[in-house]
């Protein structure tokens, strides 16, 4: 089974489908993680992605290892397990721009369909429902307002000491809010058979509670 989550950064879909997948016991799979993963090798590289066949090629020669483990995503390059460093806001930034290159979303969805076949799956991203896993049994959009959104943004760079301040915070929102609308490759949208949920007066709880019901009742319906 898939559940597939799109929404805007600051929606709080890496929270919310992290213990909605423990709640259920599938799989978590983030696929924003992905991208800044590339990103991540791009910038320690210098190299700046276009959408050629010799980037094409280039990206499936690059030693990356995703797989699942302990029922999420874990990334490595090179043997290096990669985490925090995927958290930087530039790197962020650098995935934002990265997104929006054909090769590169050609190379990552071939990899987020190849790892959901490892069993029942919750998949968060900017266009799981649309574009990757339209065939998902339940489809979520999350969304909030920016401010709620910039907010949570801000509190989770405090709580990792990554210098950061809010008036930057909501603006690099907006702008990649705009950036993902936008698009012409795989822009964000909701699925016109998607959940809407607004989380902004929302508790985590209550969210994964929530989808946890609709989930359930799909898988038995």
């Amino acid at each position: 089974m898939i559940v597939a989550v799109d929404g805007p950064a600051g929606a709080g879909k890496s929270t919310v489908c992290r213990l909605l997948a423990e709640k259920l016991g599938f799989v978590y799979l983030d696929s924003g993680a992905m991208y800044r993963a590339l990103a991540w090798v791009l910038v320690q590289q210098h190299v700046e992605p276009e959408d050629s066949a010799e980037f094409s090629s280039r990206l499936a020669r690059l030693p990356f290892r995703f797989h699942i483990e302990n029922d999420a995503l874990a990334i490595s390059y090179q043997g290096r397990r990669l985490q925090e460093e995927l958290r930087q806001p530039e790197i962020a930034g650098a995935a934002s721009r990265i997104s929006q290159i054909a090769a590169v979303r050609t190379h990552l969805t071939a990899w987020q369909r190849q790892l959901a076949t490892m069993g029942n799956v919750v998949a968060e991203g900017r266009d799981m429902t649309t574009v990757v896993f339209p065939q998902a049994q339940v489809k979520v959009f999350l969304t909030a307002d920016l401010a709620t959104r910039a907010r949570r943004r801000f509190l989770e760079y405090q709580q990792k000491n990554i210098p950061a301040d809010y008036a930057s915070i909501e603006a690099q929102i907006r702008d990649r809010d705009l950036a993902d609308q936008q698009r012409s490759l795989a822009p964000l949208r909701a699925a016109p058979d998607a959940l809407i949920v607004d989380t902004s007066c929302l508790a985590i709880e209550q969210v994964v509670g929530h989808l946890a019901i609709i989930v359930q009742s799909r898988s038995t319906g």
